[in-house]
């Protein structure tokens, strides 16, 4: 933030919230791949359980092109969606349980 010539000052509470919202965002998004995770019973979270939350995550719809997916998957979701199966996430039911939520603080 000041590394800009154009903010000239910042307020004290400013970098407090950026940083209580980083760890919001990184919070929700680990929570996220570890369902992943879990649904393939593991219990080690890995890049492709994050890159999974990702897409499945509307809200996450900024770092598509971020994340690298696996090839090998895109290849096969090529051929399922050919053959007529649906994207994982569009099964979803209305009512998803890892819906957007936020964890107040104990």
């Amino acid at each position: 933030m000041k590394a800009d010539e154009d903010v000239r000052m910042i307020a004290a509470e400013a970098p407090v919230v950026f940083a209580r919202a980083c760890e919001m965002f990184i919070l929700e998004l680990t929570h996220r791949g570890w369902a992943h995770a879990e649904e393939n019973k593991r219990r080690t979270l890995q890049k492709s359980d994050i890159a999974a939350a990702i897409a499945r995550t509307e809200v996450f719809d900024f770092l598509v092109d971020i994340v690298p997916r696996d090839e090998a998957k895109d290849a096969e979701a090529a051929a399922a969606v050919a053959a007529g199966i649906p994207h994982p996430a569009a099964g979803l039911p209305a009512t998803d349980p890892m819906a957007y939520y936020y964890v107040q603080p104990q």
